[in-house]
């Protein structure tokens, strides 16, 4: 079994006021990741064969953070999730099962991907937690 780090990234523009232009994109092939973002957007775009975890931060921005191109581990994933006015869309394939436990504060959190917990069939499970403040997330 092949093991490999877990990649940290930051995307920041706090010294430039003009508008960059479209979102930083990022691919990673990792098992596991974590990005940030602060007043900016970022793509990160996952294609690992046994996705296991991610971790998202983000502040006045925008992330979208697609695993349609990545697998599952066979125990399952974790996605955590801190956003404080900013939004965080999450695309995963559509044989993906996925549980949402994330709080939102004065924000939102849907998606027609979402499941209540305990309502889980047998198989790989992508399961969403975090915290949304003032913000969304959206998982589909």
């Amino acid at each position: 079994m092949e093991t490999r780090s877990m990649e940290r990234t930051l995307v920041s523009d706090f010294d430039d006021d003009e508008f960059d232009g479209p979102p930083e994109y990022q691919s990673t092939d990792a098992d596991s990741f974590e990005r940030a973002a602060a007043f900016g957007g970022l793509e990160i775009h996952a294609t690992s064969r046994q996705f296991r975890s991610g971790r998202v931060t983000a502040v006045f921005s925008g992330v979208t953070v697609d695993l349609r191109d990545a697998s599952l581990n066979p125990d399952g994933a974790t996605i955590s999730v801190q956003a404080a006015l900013s939004g965080i869309d999450i695309l995963v394939p559509s044989d993906w099962k996925v549980v949402c436990e994330v709080d939102a504060v004065c924000g939102g959190v849907g998606g027609f991907r979402l499941r209540q917990p305990g309502s889980e069939t047998p198989g790989p499970l992508l399961r969403v937690t975090g915290t949304v403040v003032a913000g969304g997330l959206t998982v589909r």
